[in-house]
């Protein structure tokens, strides 16, 4: 006789053979920028891409398990459950989070399979942080900022105001408004460009 336990360690390795099946499609997956996980409606964790792993970590940084589904992102998904329903695929649920200065991105929508008739939720996670400082540099390589422009830029981006860029660049409020304004010369430019 199976225990509750039992079977669910079954469904679990289950899917988890389902779904790391596909080299090519985890390759993909293990490459993109944002969390990736595959948790059950009880908040068991089913599958994690390396962001996951890495922000899970983050999350859990006061626990040993990387791979366990952090509080506040099954509490989240709890809310999702209670207002959302199977009969709609489609709902997504997103919320933002900060952990230790962090901004996070928690989106949660539902997940099946065709294989397996038990559903599941696909959860990404995205550092909002990490995506304003690659949009910053992709911008920065775009308008062809010097080095110190795109430090400017880096922290304006970030949400820093004037002073705080100052204070972190050591220089004046005035060179900072100095800078940003041959940024926005150079985005003009670049946008004049493009038409």
């Amino acid at each position: 006789m199976m225990t509750a336990m039992s079977v669910q360690t079954v469904e679990i390795a289950e899917f988890q053979s389902v779904y790391t099946d596909s080299a090519f499609l985890q390759t993909i997956v293990e490459s993109l920028v944002d969390g990736v996980l595959l948790v059950t409606v009880k908040g068991d964790w089913v599958y994690g891409n390396y962001n996951a792993y890495r922000i899970c970590q983050q999350i859990n940084s006061h626990k040993s398990a990387s791979d366990r589904v952090p509080n506040v992102i099954r509490q989240i998904c709890q809310t999702y459950l209670n207002n959302h329903s199977k009969l709609n695929p489609a709902s997504q649920l997103e919320s933002e989070t900060v952990f230790n200065e962090t901004h996070y991105r928690v989106r949660v929508r539902w997940f099946q399979r065709d294989k397996t008739n038990t559903p599941l939720l696909l959860v990404t996670l995205e550092d909002c942080d990490q995506a304003a400082r690659n949009r910053a540099i992709a911008e920065a390589q775009q308008f062809n900022l010097t080095e110190r422009q795109t430090d400017v830029w880096l922290l304006y981006r970030m949400g820093y105001s004037y002073r705080e860029i100052a204070t972190q660049l050591f220089v004046t409020v005035n060179t900072v408004k100095r800078h940003m304004k041959d940024i926005y010369a150079k985005q003009r430019l670049n946008n004049s460009c493009e038409y």
